[in-house]
């Protein structure tokens, strides 16, 4: 049993107890949340297809919040001394997946 499901723009492949890394959600730590962009499910039997969306709700459970790895931006303008350089980490939530 798996479902192709939609947060935040992007789209995952889910089974029941996978845990997955998504772009931060504003729910607190250990509270369950309800995703309603199922796109595609698969209980073993029967393959139903949404068009977009399926009238199917997923549940997941706020595991953790934290950031992604540090991304370098580097600006560099060759003999005029322009250097620029910037970092930033995303702001990540893990959620695990319960049917």
């Amino acid at each position: 049993m798996f479902a192709i499901i939609e947060v935040k723009g992007h789209q995952y492949k889910v089974e029941n107890g996978q845990v997955i890394t998504t772009e931060k959600i504003d729910e607190e730590v250990g509270k369950e949340i309800e995703i309603k962009n199922t796109l595609l499910f698969y209980d073993g039997k029967e393959l139903q297809v949404g068009k977009p969306y399926l009238n199917k709700t997923i549940k997941a459970r706020v595991l953790e919040h934290f950031k992604g790895p540090k991304i370098v931006d580097f600006k560099y303008t060759p003999k005029k001394r322009y250097r620029k350089k910037r970092g930033h980490r995303q702001n990540l939530t893990k959620l695990q997946i319960v049917f």
